[in-house]
This record gives structure tokens, sequence and C-alpha cells, in this order.
């Protein structure tokens, strides 16, 4: 679920115009450079130098909402809650009715397990008219993870199959249909989407593995040979390659 834990919606030119601040002045672009670097830093992991530079944005300009909404993910990165629920609290308070802001509470009540509270923040960020299809899709996508952690006897077949529609080229996307539809006894279907992402620049260790899933069920020994020689090769230190070594293929 790695494509959901991302920075990528925190950059959105509409913060500027919902708050009156023109984004040619000199203001905004001190913010905006802050917040970059900040970005940039989070994405590598450095999440206390990204926070202090979320921290110079927000001395510099207050009402910035992508500010507040990137700090609320790095403190949900540092399992701060409180902290991050708060953030994105004043990003909604700044921009009433936002489906990205209300995206990243549902997905922050989603690690804290409040699955209920997640999905009425999911269902609002997906009933706005103002939201992307790409964001739509990560939306959809971040639905499905959360009630597949509760345990949802939901079909969320019909959910995979719209994120997929949305933005087919997303990994993550890509990966959870075809795992949806291997849980449901899909495998043939399953192996398509599976085999398509494990030949793409997409391929990680989770699709390889779910991939010498597919093709066990299927009964291609070759198949599998194949796909864990990759495996090995290109992740030798993952989890996945542990679990192959061991056989668990029904965890």
């Amino acid at each position: 679920m790695a494509g959901c834990t991302t920075t990528g919606a925190m950059y959105d030119s509409a913060s500027a115009v919902s708050t009156g601040i023109d984004t040619e002045s000199e203001v905004y672009r001190l913010a905006n450079t802050r917040l970059q670097l900040g970005a940039m830093h989070f994405q590598e992991g450095r999440n206390e130098i990204a926070l202090n530079e979320v921290m110079r944005a927000l001395q510099v300009y207050p009402e910035y909402v992508d500010a507040h909404n990137l700090q609320g993910w790095i403190y949900m990165a540092e399992r701060d809650y409180l902290k991050a629920d708060a953030s994105f609290d004043r990003a909604l308070r700044l921009r009433p009715g936002d489906p990205n802001t209300r995206y990243n509470q549902g997905w922050s009540q989603c690690q804290q397990k409040n699955f209920d509270m997640a999905q009425l923040h999911f269902d609002a960020a997906l009933a706005a008219s103002r939201f992307a299809s790409e964001d739509r899709a990560r939306t959809l996508l971040a639905k499905v993870v959360c009630l597949r952690q509760a345990g949802s006897k939901e079909d969320l077949l019909p959910l995979m199959a719209q994120a997929y529609e949305l933005n087919p080229g997303n990994p993550s996307i890509a990966l959870n249909y075809a795992q949806v539809l291997f849980d449901q006894d899909n495998a043939q279907k399953a192996r398509f989407y599976v085999q398509r992402l494990n030949n793409s620049e997409g391929v990680s260790a989770a699709s390889l593995w779910l991939g010498i899933k597919v093709e066990r069920k299927l009964g291609d020994s070759v198949a599998v040979r194949q796909l864990a020689g990759q495996l090995v090769q290109r992740f030798p230190t993952s989890p996945e390659r542990e679990k192959f070594e061991q056989g668990t293929f029904d965890e």
C-alpha cells in the first residue's frame, strides 16, 4: 500500500486561490520553496528536516493549506496521530470540503484502526465534484485497503475495477486489483493484470510474489520458477523472498 502514503496530493494551485494569496507574491514563493524542500526531504525519509522546512513555510504563510497537509503526513509517518489529525483539521478549516484533505484524514484514521471514521472521510472525498481522476483512484484504493484491514466482507472488486479504470498506470492499484481478483478465486484474470505489472517498470517484490502464487494456483511450475528467479535476483533481501523460501504461500 506504499502508493497511498505519498505526498502526491499536497500540491494544488487551489490553495492559493482559496486563501486569497497571489501566487506571484514573494510570500508565496518563499513558502512554496520551503514546502518543496520539505516534501523532498520527507520522500527521502528525513522527517525531522522535512518538518523544519514545513514549519518555516508556515511561519511565512500560516494559511498555507498544502503545508498543513504535508505537516500532517510527516507526523503520521512518525506515528504522532494526534498532531497529524490536528494538522489535517487546520487544513480543512482553511479549505472546507477539500477532497485531498479528507483523503488524508481518512488514511490517518485507517492507520489508527478507526475504520468506520476512515470510510466516512474517504466517502466524503469521493463525493466531491472537484476531484481529479488520479486522486479519486488513489482514494478508492485507500478505501479498499482500509476495508480489507477491517476484515470487511464487502465486495471490493467493483471499487478496485473503478480505481483501475481511472488510473491503470498506477502500480499499487494494479497490484491490489490483481490481489482482489486472486482472493475471489479468479486466478486466470488475476494473472492477466499481475503479468502486465511484472513486465513493466512497476514490478516489485510484492507483484512478483503475487505472480508466483497465481501461477502456483494455476499449476504452471515453469512460470513459478521463472518468477522466483526474478524475485531472488532483483529483491534478495525482501520479505517476499523469505516467504517463498519458507513456502508460506497461503498467508
